[in-house]
Formats: C-alpha cells, structure tokens, sequence
C-alpha cells in the first residue's frame, strides 16, 4: 500500500464519519439543533461531525489491528482452515458476550431477551457486508469480512453500550459502521 493510497483511504473514511455523525444528529437529536438560533444549528451539526471523525479514528485504528492480527495468525497456523474456524468461533464467543456480560452489567430486572437487539443488529450487517465483500472479490474473503465487520465493530463500540442508552449506541455506531463497511469494502483496492 502506497502513502498516497493511504492517505486517500484515511481521508474518505474520516469524512465518511464526519457524515455518520452529521446524519446521526438530523435524525436523532434534530430537537436540539432546531431549538434555538442558526448559529446553534450550525455549531451543533458541526460537533456531530467532529465527533464522527474522531469515531472515525476509532473505526481505523481497528482496521489496522484487525490486518496486524490476521498477517501474524496466517503465519503462526499453517493451516489456512484453522484461523477461518477460529474467526468464527471468535464471532458466536463476541456475541454471546455481547449479550450475557451486558446483561449481567445493565439488566437489573430487565428480560434477557432486549440485550439481543444490538448484537442481532451487527451480525445482520456485518453478514451483509461479508456477502457483497465476498461478491465483489472471491468467497474466502466472507469469513475475514464478517470477523471483522461483527468483533471489531463490537470492539470500538464498547464505550456506548457499557451506558445502555439508545442515543449513545446509535451516535457511536452509526458513524462506525459507515467507516468499518467502507474500508472493509475499498481494502482490496488499495492493497493492490
């Protein structure tokens, strides 16, 4: 990978999050940045995208962990079938995490069945995202894509559901997942 293609992917991912934010703050808390004057509107919608790039840094640092892990897994099991069964092992063991410590954390006589959503919703994306990855490139790419798309994301989204609080998740992983579907999806452009 180039300096220059780097630079391209760092740039178009931070406004990508830039953009999450700004969309996670018309839909989700237009209230606020209606009430008020212009000059409110406008810093508002401004801190929103400030705060999806800086998600969006959060979202790269985890890329380039995921692809530091991954190159020294290939070559600790020789066995290309053992790191593909572990990823997967890896994705049921995030998701049973994500919901049983979470439960175990905020479910002070709530159901277990409402801490289901979250993960259920990143496993519905992240399959998506594998499938058109694996579309666009060859089928071994779908179980990397999904490792990556459902544990890392679930990862970097960890301060927001530690609050259990539905404009917090949804600030925090919004701007994410534009980011984490969109370098996941332009990876093998760039590597080239």
């Amino acid at each position: 990978m180039s300096l220059r293609k780097y630079g391209w992917l760092f740039f178009t991912t931070l406004l990508l999050g830039g953009l999450g934010g700004i969309v996670v703050g018309l839909i989700f808390a237009s209230d606020k940045l209606l009430e008020g004057t212009m000059a409110n509107f406008f810093m508002g919608t401004f801190m929103q995208m400030l705060y999806g790039m800086t998600i969006s840094i959060v979202a790269q640092m985890g890329l380039f962990a995921y692809m530091t892990i991954s190159y020294f897994a290939r070559g600790l099991f020789k066995n290309p079938g053992l790191w593909k069964n572990i990823q997967i092992f890896l994705v049921l063991f995030a998701f049973f995490d994500m919901v049983y410590l979470r439960y175990t954390m905020l479910g002070e006589g709530k159901g277990i069945s409402e801490f289901f959503v979250e993960p259920i919703l990143l496993l519905a994306i992240a399959v998506v995202t594998a499938y058109a990855k694996a579309k666009l490139t060859n089928h071994s790419a779908w179980v990397p894509t999904l490792f990556f798309m459902f544990v890392f994301s679930a990862i970097e989204w960890i301060p927001a559901l530690k609050q259990h609080n539905f404009y917090a998740t949804m600030s925090m992983l919004v701007p994410l997942l534009f980011c984490n579907v969109w370098q996941v999806m332009q990876l093998h452009r760039v590597v080239k």
